[in-house]
């Protein structure tokens, strides 16, 4: 009995004593963050292909036979400077014909102009005598219709003569349109034929030449991004052939006409290739910086949440969450800017979007 007691006594006292231990703390582990004090650019970022400013397709500007090409990929060349010749042998035979027929007009005029002058003069005497009664008047129309007759005769070789000059004219540019030249000073980026090739207006151009001086890169936007730009603004060209280097160019143009298809307007960015450093064709990416705050207050991105529709954070006081509202300023696509609701160094959860609700609390992981 007595055993009985005291093991009756001690299981009383082991169960006061478990019960007076305190319960642990439930918490929860949440990756956290703190707002710092930060300069921020807002940017907005534009990618495709590097394009020349420039790029010209000679072409020929009549069916021929090549006869020269006188350039190869690679080659500069001047505005002016040949780079091609057709076949001018018909050409050449066409105009030798034009010139004699342009001769044989001149010397037609000459005899018009000769018989113009006779039959003036035979007009004149035939109304002297007819005045003075010494011809009759069927003698005076006679010489008054030879006139008019030898006249019209003048006026027609005189447009034979400006038939003739014009088809003269037609030989002899088609003649100089026989030499392809360069209309731009640039460097040779295509080739498509050789020497004894027949080529023609509709075909490929002989040779393209580009100015590689000043490339381009060519996007479109949307409206909202349209209206943060203007012409002249800053912007910083990278590509993956370098990307070690950054290149400075310029916002040159802006549409001021959206595209119907897909409501986008078209800006070009230009950047200065003096160097010849960059190349036709590179994939490129322009930052276009839009908007800058010094020493502001950012997050990232992910620590703001839209709740009960209000942009929020979840700020940690004390280990414990709770909701609160922010006016959120730019951003750079990583952090942006909180220009109210919070102060530097103030806690929050790093991803807004995990399901945490307010007043439980955490243990703040940064």
């Amino acid at each position: 009995m007595l055993a009985a007691a005291l093991l009756a006594s001690a299981c009383r006292g082991g169960e006061t004593a478990a019960a007076a231990a305190p319960v642990p703390e439930q918490r929860i582990d949440v990756p956290a963050t703190t707002a710092r004090v930060v300069d921020l650019e807002a940017t907005l970022q534009i990618s495709g292909s590097l394009a020349p400013q420039a790029r010209v397709g000679v072409a020929a500007k009549m069916p021929g036979t090549l006869s020269r090409v006188l350039v190869q990929i690679g080659d500069h060349v001047r505005a002016g400077q040949t780079v091609a010749a057709l076949d001018t042998r018909e050409i050449d035979a066409q105009v030798d014909g034009a010139v004699a027929a342009v001769n044989v007009a001149r010397a037609a005029l000459e005899a018009a102009e000769a018989n113009l002058s006779n039959a003036a003069l035979e007009h004149e005497r035939a109304g002297n005598l007819f005045e003075k009664g010494a011809l009759p008047r069927q003698r005076l129309d006679g010489a008054d219709t030879a006139h008019r007759a030898v006249s019209a005769q003048r006026n027609l070789a005189r447009a034979n003569l400006e038939q003739a000059e014009a088809a003269l004219r037609r030989a002899r540019e088609a003649q100089r349109d026989a030499t392809l030249a360069s209309p731009i000073d640039g460097v040779l980026v295509e080739r498509n034929y050789d020497a004894g090739n027949l080529v023609s207006p509709v075909a490929r151009p002989v040779v393209a030449v580009a100015d590689l001086r000043v490339m381009k890169l060519e996007a479109g936007v949307s409206e909202l991004e349209a209206g943060r730009l203007r012409a002249g603004m800053p912007a910083r060209v990278t590509v993956q052939a370098r990307p070690a280097d950054v290149f400075e160019g310029r916002l040159a143009a802006i549409a001021p006409e959206v595209d119907a298809r897909n409501r986008h307007f078209q800006i070009e960015v230009r950047v200065d290739n003096k160097d010849g450093t960059l190349l036709s064709g590179m994939y490129g990416v322009a930052t276009i910086p839009v908007a800058r705050a010094a020493q502001a207050i950012a997050i990232p991105r992910e620590a703001v949440a839209t709740r009960d529709g209000r942009r929020q954070v979840l700020k940690i006081d004390g280990g414990v969450v709770r909701a609160v509202p922010v006016t959120e300023g730019i951003s750079n696509g990583t952090l942006v800017q909180i220009v109210g609701g919070l102060s530097a160094g103030d806690m929050v959860v790093a991803d807004a979007r995990r399901n945490v609700a307010a007043g439980v609390k955490v243990n703040a992981v940064q």
